[in-house]
């Protein structure tokens, strides 16, 4: 109690003296605190703010590059497919020619064909057509007849090759 009348007594001498105003001198401790805190207040949320929005902008950044790896992701496995399917055509093929290398008869029969005309081994396979080929719809199949030789296209991935095949009928 007696704290507290001092504290009267002195504020209104401080007022008397021009010293301190009667808002200033009637508040009990922590005047400048409140003041400071409003400040310190203000400034916490202005950086809380900036905070939350790099947060937001990095947040959406990230989604941006997860989105364009997994489309990276994807054309890649595309690419694979497609280069997988395109190897083992290819490697087919290089089996199917090798079991003619490895099959006695069918070495023969390469061979008299070979001898007897010009023309290729029924199921070999070409990459492009000898010139003067005439394409030729036999039964709703277009065939490439190129003298005594019938082809037929097919595909190897995306690009055409064209497999020796018997006259249609």
């Amino acid at each position: 109690m007696h704290s507290k009348k001092f504290l009267m007594t002195a504020s209104a001498a401080l007022i008397a003296a021009g010293v301190a105003t009667a808002a200033g001198a009637f508040q009990v401790r922590g005047g400048a605190q409140t003041s400071m805190n409003a400040a310190n207040f203000q400034a916490a949320h202005e950086t809380n703010v900036a905070t939350r929005q790099a947060n937001r902008t990095a947040r959406a950044s990230d989604r941006q590059n997860t989105i364009q790896q997994v489309s990276s992701n994807r054309t890649t496995a595309a690419t694979n497919i497609s280069n997988n399917r395109t190897n083992a055509v290819n490697n087919y093929n290089d089996n199917h020619g090798s079991w003619y290398n490895d099959h006695p008869v069918a070495t023969a029969a390469a061979v008299t064909t070979a001898v007897v005309g010009t023309a290729a081994v029924v199921g070999s396979i070409v990459r492009s057509l000898p010139p003067s080929c005439s394409a030729m719809n036999v039964n709703g199949v277009t065939y490439q007849q190129c003298g005594s030789t019938w082809y037929q296209p097919q595909y190897a991935g995306t690009t055409v090759q064209y497999v020796v095949v018997n006259a249609p009928g």
